[in-house]
């Protein structure tokens, strides 16, 4: 939200500083010739900003690029394996056919049963309040 904020503002500087041009340069030039350098101005500025933009994403798909890649599998598997343990990580690696169908099987049960998802919830709750703590404990602990 305060993207967008700091954006509007930005665009209703820019409104105002072509409005303060075009004053400036209406009387000795004509309103028309005045319009045309403040709409050239403010063209250019556009131009500017995506020449900027299209750089930048260049720069960063080619640091993309040249930095290692880490499969989406192992990052999954870093954060299952401390909530489901060693022995359930491999079978889900395994069988992972098996495995999505169920999530989605037991995604579908949840959502359609009031009673089974205060029943997953409740199974889970203890390691919700876990990693709760985890975070804050991470985020309170001073940094060498």
């Amino acid at each position: 939200m305060m993207a967008w904020l700091a954006m509007l503002i930005a665009l209703a500087g820019i409104v105002f500083l072509a409005l303060g041009v075009f004053w400036l340069i209406a009387p000795p030039l004509g309103a028309g010739v005045a319009a045309l350098i403040v709409g050239g101005g403010l063209l250019g500025l556009i131009l500017v900003c995506t020449l900027v933009a299209v750089i930048v994403g260049r720069l960063r798909a080619r640091s993309k690029r040249l930095a290692p890649h880490r499969s989406t599998d192992n990052r999954i598997e870093e954060q299952l394996r401390p909530v489901i343990g060693d022995r359930a990580t491999e079978w889900a690696k395994a069988n992972s056919g098996i495995a999505v169908v169920g999530a989605l099987s037991a995604g579908v049960i949840i959502a359609a049963s009031p009673s089974m998802r205060r029943l997953v919830y409740d199974a889970a709750r203890p390691i919700i309040a876990r990693k709760a703590l985890q975070a804050m404990q991470g985020l309170t602990e001073p940094r060498d």
